[in-house]
């Protein structure tokens, strides 16, 4: 019973590995430079857009810039899809990790 038992715990320890881990935070303003704007249509057909960023990050004290990928959805697609590369791009977005990368979905664009 005893050796079921650790079985059965060992399969659910390796399960709960092996799913992704995501991880939702509050949600944020950005302003970001916009470094290429992508439309597409998902498997659906239903259009998005992907805006990738470049945000400046710090670690261990150094300073560096990266992209980040920025997700428009429904409404935000057509208005997001007209942003140019070196823009700026103003909006509230909720903030989300999924396997170890950040990355944004717009909420709302700002002014």
């Amino acid at each position: 019973m005893k050796k079921r038992m650790t079985v059965f715990m060992a399969v659910i320890i390796a399960l709960c590995l092996m799913l992704p881990t995501m991880a939702i935070a509050a949600d944020k303003i950005i302003s970001l430079e916009v470094a290429s704007v992508t439309t597409n249509v998902d498997k659906n057909g239903t259009p998005y857009a992907r805006v990738i960023c470049n945000e400046k990050r710090s670690l261990q004290g150094t300073e560096y810039e990266t992209g980040i990928a920025v997700m428009a959805f429904r409404e935000m697609v057509e208005p997001v899809s007209k942003l140019v590369i070196g823009s700026t791009l103003k909006a509230i977005v909720s903030e989300r990790e999924f396997q170890g990368r950040k990355s944004y979905t717009i909420l709302k664009l700002l002014p």
